[in-house]
């Protein structure tokens, strides 16, 4: 039963938080009329746990699962499914009790309130608070999170009668029981530097207001500016070199900044709330025009739109509901109620242009022509590697035509110690350039690396239609060896990517290419052709100019946590050679492309340049004639005035349109 304290803090936590009959009525027609498919997944959810069948394939589960588990008797609640301790891990989070509560919303059903009081009871019975729970089930990342969820679900269920006195007073003890473990925390540098603490400690955060502890809000507030100051860079990323985690912790963040406004507590100054709003703005600026982050690191492949609906309104940002739902999102919808979707609904969006982003700390650029669902879109990394959760993804691509997903990342699948997640978090899994049979950093375990290369800052230039991205790498320092890419987009027609192998002279060097799914591939001695449903593309390859070897194959992809599949890869390669040039030329109705090697010559001497001194190519497609110089030495000592077909410049990368009348090339970098 619930004792005098006890009683005070469940009334406050039913009038702040608590949702009645009328206001889950309200919160179920909205979600039925604006996301039914959202309605099915929860009851889906909802009745499979009233079934004891745990799948764990909500949006933003961080590691789903694809087969069913099933319990006949008591709860596995410490389950490890196929030697993956994160099955264990997701059942202890307690995600998919907001789903009884949502059901419990959808249905009025009351076998959806009590499976969580049930659950709830049998959890707190089992699964107490023990050095030997800790690995499993009360790690400070599981309690964090279940703290919030726990709140977020009795919310829902909070004036059922199967929510006795007794369900409360063992909800609010054990709530006691997590508050301490969070501020107890026996790992706090870690915290401090981690997407962990931060949600451990917007998890405390909740429990400070819910047990009206002060002591708990000063900490958690302390952690989570801290987190705010030391973690996120200063483009917007979080430092740990994942849009996934970013987003988790942008999550964590605004669960907090809801949480405060319930409770009139003002956590973060200005300067730090604008902090929060720059992540929201880089989850936007990233989005794939499928409207996902890039999978990248340990990412998966996760629409962010309801991420930036929620942070829209929480801001009060017009131009972060440019990127977001057109109405309220589902999850937003069961936090915030009518009054939230009016909010949301009355907020006007900003326009947002699309163009080009640099985040220059994180190595990221992205330029996309629109935001709609057809657009193209060029994506490039390479920055510092960060936390457990980056892959050695340096100098990687990722390309989209017409809204179709051309060069991919390979995704994550695992984090069990097996071969293939070492696989995908080798360099060998990205669209990098590499020494054959070479990894720049292998991994040394599951979640480290037995070296950290740096990366050079990278170049960005735009001109016109003309866009440049070069960066460098030394992952190959101790075979004397700087590698260094440039990427030149012409109008989405045209993409040319050159990779340099500076010092000493390798033995052979490849490019690694990783297409969508929906690209067929086939070839040819002299090019390769990818045809998608929106999309067809040739392309050609050169090493030190000369043409280079093509080789098709598969490779494994994972868009989700548990889920595998097999994808086309092209690897060029040039023996004895330090530069690969591959063309991708967008084909219109399979017409033909022309891709032809020039001799670069000096525009004073007359002097032609050797392939290991410059390359030029002429490409010609449809009415497109594009000319381009890479030079590959440093330009002046009287080879300072280059070019090709009476078009001169003295740049290091040059371009120019050959159908306009022009007697020099555009210099992208000098």
């Amino acid at each position: 039963m619930l004792d005098e304290r006890q009683r005070a803090q469940w009334n406050r936590f039913r009038e702040k938080m608590g949702v009645d009959a009328a206001q889950r009525k309200q919160r179920a027609e909205l979600s039925r009329t604006y996301w039914p498919d959202e309605c099915a997944l929860t009851m889906k959810t909802a009745d499979e746990v009233l079934d004891h069948t745990f799948l764990f394939q909500l949006p933003w589960d961080m590691e789903q699962t694809q087969e069913p588990v099933h319990f006949s008797q008591e709860i596995g609640w410490k389950y490890v499914f196929r030697n993956d301790p994160e099955f264990a891990y997701q059942m202890c989070r307690h995600r998919y009790w907001i789903c009884l509560g949502q059901a419990y919303g959808l249905t009025g059903e009351e076998k959806y309130a009590k499976e969580l009081a049930d659950q709830l009871l049998d959890w707190v019975k089992r699964v107490p608070w023990t050095e030997e729970n800790e690995s499993l089930a009360w790690r400070t990342l599981e309690a964090g999170l279940r703290a919030d969820y726990w709140v977020r679900a009795m919310a829902l269920c909070a004036d059922s009668p199967a929510v006795t006195e007794e369900v409360a007073a063992a909800f609010l003890e054990a709530m006691e029981v997590h508050a301490k473990r969070l501020f107890d925390n026996p790992k706090t540098g870690f915290s401090r530097k981690s997407n962990w603490g931060v949600m451990e400690f917007a998890g405390l955060y909740v429990l400070g207001f819910l047990l009206d502890n002060k002591e708990y809000v000063e900490r958690s507030r302390w952690y989570l500016k801290h987190g705010l100051q030391v973690q996120v860079m200063d483009d917007g990323m979080h430092w740990e070199a994942s849009p996934m985690y970013h987003n988790e912790v942008l999550m964590a963040y605004l669960e907090v900044l809801r949480v405060a406004g319930i409770w009139g507590d003002e956590p973060f100054s200005r300067e730090e709330t604008e902090i929060i709003e720059k992540m929201a703005m880089t989850t936007m600026n990233l989005m794939t025009p499928a409207k996902r982050q890039p999978m990248t690191g340990d990412s998966d492949d996760t629409d962010v739109r309801d991420l930036l609906s929620q942070a829209a309104l929480l801001l009060g940002s017009g131009r972060l509901k440019a990127g977001g739902f057109e109405n309220l999102d589902y999850e937003s919808i069961w936090l915030f109620g009518p009054e939230g979707f009016e909010n949301y609904r009355n907020l006007k969006p900003s326009e947002v242009r699309p163009g080009l982003v640099e985040l220059p700390d994180s190595g990221q650029v992205a330029a996309r022509d629109s935001w709609g669902e057809e657009a193209n879109w060029l994506y490039f990394v390479n920055g510092p590697l960060g936390g457990g959760h980056g892959h050695q993804d340096k100098l990687h691509i990722g390309f989209w035509m017409n809204g179709e997903e051309v060069l991919t990342d390979s995704g994550r699948y695992t984090y069990t110690d097996v071969p293939i997640r070492y696989r995908l978090k080798a360099a060998r899994a990205h669209n990098v350039p590499m020494i054959r049979g070479l990894e720049y950093a292998d991994s040394k375990d599951t979640w480290t690396y037995e070296s950290l290369p740096q990366c050079l800052p990278n170049r960005v230039c735009q001109k016109g239609e003309y866009l440049y991205v070069e960066g460098s790498h030394g992952g190959y320092g101790d075979q004397g060896i700087l590698v260094r890419r440039r990427i030149v987009a012409v109008g989405w027609d045209i993409l040319a990517v050159s990779d340099t192998f500076l010092g000493n002279m390798p033995k052979e060097i490849i490019q690694s290419f990783h297409f969508g799914e929906t690209i067929q591939l086939s070839g040819t001695e002299e090019e390769v052709r990818g045809k998608g449903q929106r999309c067809g593309f040739a392309m050609r390859a050169f090493a030190d100019g000369k043409e280079a070897a093509m080789e098709l194959g598969t490779a494994p992809i994972s868009r989700h946590y548990n889920q595998l599949g097999q994808t086309g890869e092209l690897v060029v390669g040039g023996k004895a050679a330090r530069t690969l040039t591959t063309f991708l030329v967008r084909c219109r109705q399979d017409q033909p492309v022309k891709v032809t090697g020039e001799t670069v010559c000096n525009g004073v001497s007359g002097k032609e340049l050797s392939p290991l001194e410059a390359e030029g190519y002429v490409i010609e497609t449809g009415t497109r004639r594009i000319g381009f110089v890479l030079m590959h030495q440093e330009v002046g000592n009287q080879a300072d005035y280059n070019g090709i077909r009476g078009g001169f410049g003295l740049g290091r990368t040059m371009v120019m349109d050959l159908s306009q009348e022009t007697d020099h090339m555009t210099v992208l970098s000098w």
